[in-house]
């Protein structure tokens, strides 16, 4: 079976073959900073695993991703950011102009899960009333909660 095929939006793929038409598997990388974007498409809906560095240099391509699975899969789109190191008000604003486009054509964003980098920005900002669902997995926030003596 051939891999996942690896895609910059910088024009340029790397990595293995790409899938079959029968799968629903992508990952699109960003060749310079590593970001790399998992898409996987069930029931109509597309869920995106990004993992890596969200910031002025990689927005758009998380934009552009974002934007595409949109297109493609009208039912909605999850976003999973829990692989996400650092998220700076670029991410942020790629995240809201994206909810806006969904909505604006009927579409669904969700942020299921965020790092606590991500949820942190979000509260500062009081985003965290736009994207409600966009939680910190116990997993993770157990390994950043602060120890007492």
């Amino acid at each position: 079976m051939a891999g996942a095929a690896h895609q910059s939006y910088d024009g340029t793929y790397r990595g293995e073959p790409a899938l079959p038409a029968a799968s629903a598997t992508r990952v699109v990388r960003h060749l310079r900073s590593g970001l790399t974007l998992r898409m996987t498409e069930a029931f109509g809906r597309t869920r995106i695993a990004v993992h890596g560095e969200v910031d002025l240099d990689t927005a758009d391509t998380l934009l552009r991703v974002l934007a595409d699975c949109l297109e493609s899969t009208p039912a909605g789109v999850d976003v999973d950011l829990t692989g996400t190191g650092f998220f700076d008000c670029a991410g942020l604003n790629v995240l809201l102009r994206a909810r806006a486009k969904a909505r604006a054509t009927g579409a669904e964003l969700t942020v299921l899960a965020v790092s606590p980098a991500v949820s942190r920005l979000l509260a500062l900002t009081h985003c965290d009333e736009v994207f409600p669902e966009a939680v910190v997995p116990a997993h993770l926030a157990a390994a950043k909660a602060p120890r007492r003596p």
